[in-house]
């Protein structure tokens, strides 16, 4: 089972929510034999991140847990499009 957590500096709504779950699950699609049907997210929102000593910026830190693609196909395309999102 798939796990992405996205922890943001910023809220998100519910709306937001939804639309960021439904992308990811698009997204981990290509990545063969993985679908949204067994993706596990979690979302933490308002989170005090910093990068480089400062926090005035939006900021998004992605964690992402796949298991059972050893050769790492379609890692790149799903990659591109979580920053994307």
């Amino acid at each position: 089972m798939p796990f992405i957590l996205s922890k943001v500096s910023t809220p998100i709504s519910a709306e937001q929510e939804t639309k960021l779950k439904s992308g990811l699950g698009r997204a981990i699609s290509l990545i063969p034999g993985k679908s949204e049907e067994y993706l596990l997210c979690e979302f933490e929102d308002n989170c005090r991140l910093w990068l480089r000593g400062e926090h005035d910026e939006p900021i998004a830190y992605i964690t992402v847990s796949i298991f059972g693609n050893e050769p790492h196909i379609g890692n790149d395309r799903f990659f591109s499009e979580v920053t994307r999102l």
